[in-house]
């Protein structure tokens, strides 16, 4: 099976399930705040604003802004930028909505990725454009804890991926949920592997 095959299966199969949609937003988002807590240290936190059929953190917003400071993708050239969110947003390409430009420049603890899907080895299939392909290649400091998020379980056990796609920590669905086990010399080493070993509602993906 190639890339493109299984990204319009994952999309078919998404709209066939985007019935009751709010739910499986609000049960997502309840599991991100319980990684959040456990990673303790996140404080600046990149989410998206949804396409159709992609999980909807961006209603939740105001409940992170109480904690957390927000940021979100703005589309530059063939890559992506982090701006602090702010309305109005306007509609650009690809349907995406994003907030006026901005310079501030900031890192991010946590960054939450919508996927189409999820390979052998836990690296992100998307919708092919590689946005954020390259804005994690080009990022300069310490590489944030990456939640994939999405409607369905895309979960696959082929290697789909290349080199350069972007690998999760966590990826999180209304059915099921997943964490990357990590190595010794991460310094969450100890507080990811031990607190979802424990849980019998998450599985470890190696």
């Amino acid at each position: 099976m190639t890339k493109n095959i299984f990204r319009k299966i994952q999309k078919n199969k998404t709209n066939q399930k985007i019935k009751f949609q709010y739910k499986k937003n609000f049960l997502i988002f309840k599991e991100i705040i319980k990684v959040l807590k456990i990673l303790k240290t996140s404080k600046n936190i990149l989410i998206y604003i949804p396409l159709s059929g992609e999980i909807d953190i961006y209603r939740f917003r105001y409940i992170l802004s109480k904690k957390y400071r927000i940021f979100v993708p703005f589309m530059q050239d063939k890559s992506l930028k982090i701006v602090k969110l702010r309305l109005a947003l306007n509609k650009k390409s690809f349907g995406v909505y994003e907030p006026k430009n901005s310079f501030l420049h900031s890192h991010i603890d946590v960054a939450i990725v919508p996927v189409i899907g999820v390979d052998k080895n836990f690296k992100r299939i998307g919708h092919g454009k590689g946005f954020y392909d390259r804005f994690f290649a080009n990022l300069t400091h310490k590489k944030p804890k990456i939640i994939f998020v999405q409607m369905i379980n895309g979960k696959t056990e082929k290697n789909l991926c290349e080199d350069h796609d972007i690998k999760g920590d966590f990826y999180l669905t209304p059915y099921k949920k997943y964490f990357r086990k990590v190595n010794k010399n991460d310094r969450n080493h100890s507080c990811i592997n031990s607190r979802f070993y424990r849980r019998r509602d998450w599985v470890c993906s190696r």
